[in-house]
């Protein structure tokens, strides 16, 4: 029998750092066993149409998401929209300044590892990915896996040590992060200005993985975000532990916040990840959200 639970947040290969195309993740998510399921790209609504084609063909619900890259003064918060109309002309407006700014990122990236030694170009990098726009991990994740990487002292802890099956998020940590050698900043909407955004685009604004280290949030910034629009809270989490989980369930029943899902499945970036790995809502976290647009 169909498990009844939903998966809203999953990437897909126009996430620069996932894998899989829409098609190998509807194959997936039915290999699950969901009822349902949103692709929530990085900055992007380019698998949305090919997902409501595929919805058509596989025993699954499908919803348009995104996952918006936001600040709020000196802290990164990610925003989920699901329901949003990804054809809203504001919306995809925004988002390509976005993209812009990450592939302006990501070749300072490149740069600052090529300035602390490490043989990678950003030419090398999009035919690794086969994205113009590569994030952090699929940055680290294609250096890593050249050849001579293997042999270099300096990465054999991400390649051969304990921290090997998470090299590529281990690597992230020691040269992408705030103070590290190759952090490079990026544009990002403001936290506040993107829940507006979404709720004009038809969408409902969730907080992702409010757990979830470097995007860490806090009661006092959720009450801010509450006033300016935020709908939901992502309480179920693959980043999130029982205590956690526990924590931000309370914080959504404070606030009136709809709780959601998601497994934020990517692929070999998060081999610990699966799609429907975090199986605690269904059908009824759908209808909460639509009682919440506006």
């Amino acid at each position: 029998m169909r498990a009844r639970f939903y998966d809203l947040h999953i990437h897909s290969h126009y996430s620069s750092d996932a894998d899989h195309p829409p098609r190998r993740l509807f194959e997936m998510a039915c290999e699950a066993g969901l009822a349902g399921l949103c692709i929530s790209d990085h900055d992007t609504v380019a698998a949305i149409a090919e997902g409501t084609r595929l919805a058509r063909e596989f025993p699954l619900e499908f919803y348009p998401n995104v996952e918006v890259s936001t600040h709020y003064r000196t802290r990164k918060f990610h925003v989920l929209a699901p329901l949003v109309d990804y054809r809203s002309a504001e919306l995809q407006s925004r988002l390509q300044g976005l993209a812009e700014g990450r592939r302006q990122q990501a070749k300072a990236r490149i740069e600052r590892l090529r300035d602390s030694g490490f043989e990678i170009t950003y030419e090398e990098v999009i035919r690794a990915t086969r994205n113009p726009i590569p994030t952090g991990p699929a940055i680290a994740q294609t250096l890593l896996a050249k050849s001579e990487s293997h042999a270099s002292p300096r990465l054999h802890r991400y390649l051969h040590g304990k921290e090997a099956a998470r090299g590529v998020i281990a690597f992230y940590r020691d040269f992408f992060a705030p103070g590290k050698p190759a952090f490079a900043e990026m544009e990002r909407l403001c936290t506040l200005e993107a829940l507006q955004l979404i709720r004009r685009a038809g969408g409902v604004p969730v907080l992702a993985h409010p757990g979830a280290p470097g995007y860490e949030a806090d009661e006092s910034v959720l009450q801010t975000f509450v006033a300016h629009g935020l709908a939901g809270l992502e309480v179920y989490s693959s980043y999130h532990e029982p205590r956690s989980t526990r924590r931000f369930s309370d914080w959504a029943a404070r606030w009136d916040l709809v709780k959601t899902a998601g497994s934020d499945f990517h692929g070999r970036v998060k081999p610990h990840v699966r799609i429907g790995s975090v199986k605690a809502r269904g059908r009824e976290m759908i209808e909460e959200l639509m009682d919440r647009r506006d």
